[in-house]
């Protein structure tokens, strides 16, 4: 698909052109691919992905142009220019990689109020953030600017569900996240959960660079938060060792209310329950082929008597693009009804 793109938009004359294009296209392709499984689901086998997903960008613009040339020239009988044409698709597909960039740095802030059936004396505010994927591609400015969102919200605690680094703490070291990460701070604490990309094998690095700039690590444990409100934390289910729904949930006096945090979303019986994990299928279509197959795959969402809320995450995981999703933090306004 790549080729017949290229081949459209540059229309090679010779034989020889149109053969060194097929090749260069080739070449470009299986040494992305080659890299790639030489650290299969590393940070090499990423920039496959990223490789990938721009030739995907580009059949995107493909179609729009397609699209658009149809209606053009056959519906209003307009006079071809090819020219012209060209110049459109090129546009296109810059401003749909412009587009999916500035939706992965570029994070907004959501609000919901939870109203429960449970006394509280005064409403919480809850800052939500998960699939910080640390990494490479995302470090010391988006923390920044995550924590000057979040103090411009002044929220009550702060919550992370998940995902902190990607895969390893190799560039959180190397690039000094930790004096970063160590300034997010919030009356009630700064509390987190692990997630799948957590545990490649550097879980207790992270769990450790984690505390080691403030924020508690909930593994499988409970805090009473302004002796009012319940949270939960609980590690990802990669984690042989956790504890279920169950047997956390004896740890606490479920007469006031519960916050569950962990990583992938689960339906359990609690007041709210915060996860992260899909993010929200981060590049279309597949934000919309997970609404399909998830039921919980993005918001919130109230069933029997939880609310819950899966947010897309504030990084970007092993691609730097978000199409169709949004890089996002959460405030949750925790409040009783009776």
């Amino acid at each position: 698909m790549t080729t017949v793109l290229i081949y459209w938009l540059i229309k090679p004359k010779t034989t020889a052109a149109k053969a060194v294009l097929i090749a260069a296209v080739f070449i470009i392709n299986n040494s992305a691919l080659i890299y790639g499984l030489t650290e299969f689901w590393g940070e090499r086998f990423h920039v496959y992905l990223v490789v990938s997903i721009l030739q995907g960008f580009m059949f995107y613009a493909g179609l729009i142009t397609s699209v658009v040339a149809l209606i053009v020239y056959r519906l209003f009988k307009q006079k071809s220019r090819p020219i012209l044409l060209r110049t459109f698709a090129i546009t296109v597909y810059v401003a749909i990689v412009s587009l999916a960039v500035f939706n992965a740095y570029s994070p907004v802030v959501h609000r919901l109020t939870v109203t429960i059936d449970k006394p509280l004396a005064k409403p919480m505010d809850i800052a939500l953030v998960s699939d910080t994927h640390l990494g490479r591609w995302f470090g010391n400015r988006q923390i920044k600017k995550m924590i000057d969102l979040i103090n411009a919200q002044h929220p009550d605690v702060v919550v992370i569900a998940g995902d902190i680094m990607n895969d390893n703490t190799i560039a959180y070291d190397n690039t000094n996240m930790h004096e970063q990460l160590s300034k997010l701070k919030a009356p009630l604490g700064v509390y987190a959960t692990l997630g799948n990309h957590d545990y490649f094998g550097y879980d207790q690095q992270i769990t450790q660079a984690v505390e080691e700039a403030g924020i508690k690590a909930l593994d499988n444990e409970s805090v009473l938060l302004d002796d009012s409100v319940w949270l939960v934390g609980r590690s990802n289910d990669i984690d042989r060792t956790r504890l279920s729904a169950d047997e956390l949930l004896t740890q606490v006096e479920t007469e006031k209310p519960v916050i569950f945090l962990e990583h992938r979303p689960s339906a359990l019986p609690v007041d709210l329950h915060l996860s992260g994990h899909t993010h929200g299928g981060q590049i279309f279509p597949l934000t919309i082929l997970m609404d399909w197959l998830t039921p919980l795959n993005y918001g919130s969402k109230k069933i029997a008597d939880t609310q819950f809320l899966v947010t897309s995450g504030y990084g970007i995981g092993p691609v730097p693009f978000r199409l169709g999703t949004r890089s996002e933090i959460w405030i949750i306004t925790l409040q009783s009804g009776v």
